[in-house]
């Protein structure tokens, strides 16, 4: 399959080598309630698109919306949802009439395929419409044996359950945990998890993210305060945001490496 997305037009035109494979995708884009293309232009979350599609011998068009998008690099995943499921089946069935090629459709979309914007040339059925019909129980025990591409949307999951389960993932990366520290939904028993494992506190940047982190318990924040540079004791101890307790445990270890009477 081959796509191209018109982003000005809210156009997505998928090019298929017959109807056979436009039939399979669109078979398991019903059974799994959408489908997931990786895209170079980042499109709006709920945003409508029209889908054309080229099945030689049909052509034909059908609505769908974005329900998530999966930044990466370069890249954007972006799930999709089709108004109608059944419809490109239909379209698709061989006991129907094939439209004809060459038609005003399809020299509509050939000439803005000369201008259009390229897009990636793969496609896939997102694990995000399998996981969306999950309850928090069933998420978190996934979360513990999950796919990267799994992992990449139970991230952001607003169950905190679930976000613990990813760290209990036995390939989960440290970016993905630095993540999990950054997301709304972390809990203070989230932020322990993290501050008891050596491996992850060892990462400077999860360990300051740790510290900073407003879900931390003031007590477990200060623990760690020793291991953070001079220089990040010197911006808590300064900042507005930092809270008062770790503020002026900040401050004082800042006096103290520095040997300053005070700011």
């Amino acid at each position: 399959m081959r796509l191209t997305l018109f982003p000005d037009d809210n156009q997505l035109q998928l090019r298929f080598d017959d109807c056979d494979e436009a039939r399979r995708f669109f078979t398991d884009a019903r059974d799994q309630h959408g489908f997931l293309l990786h895209l170079e232009h980042r499109l709006k979350p709920f945003q409508k698109v029209t889908v054309a599609v080229e099945a030689p011998p049909v052509t034909f068009t059908a609505q769908a919306e974005v329900v998530q998008l999966f930044p990466g690099s370069g890249m954007v995943g972006t799930a999709f949802k089709l108004d109608d499921p059944a419809e490109p089946l239909a379209a698709l069935d061989p006991e129907k009439p094939a439209a004809r090629p060459g038609g005003a459709a399809s020299r509509q979309t050939g000439a803005r395929h000369n201008a259009g914007r390229k897009a990636a040339s793969e496609a896939e059925i997102s694990p995000f419409f399998k996981i969306k019909e999950m309850n928090p129980t069933e998420r978190f025990r996934l979360a513990t044996k999950a796919s990267r591409q799994e992992r990449a949307i139970l991230l952001r999951d607003s169950s905190p359950q679930v976000l613990l389960g990813l760290l209990n993932h036995p390939r989960i990366e440290d970016s993905e945990v630095l993540e999990i520290i950054k997301s709304n939904y972390a809990s203070g028993g989230i932020m322990q998890r993290v501050a008891d494992s050596r491996k992850w506190m060892s990462n400077r940047d999860i360990r300051s993210a740790v510290v900073r982190s407003n879900k931390t318990p003031p007590l477990l924040a200060i623990k760690h305060l020793d291991a953070l540079p001079t220089r990040e004791l010197s911006v808590l101890a300064k900042s507005g945001q930092t809270r008062e307790q770790l503020r002026k445990a900040a401050l004082k270890l800042y006096l103290k490496r520095t040997g300053r009477p005070g700011m």
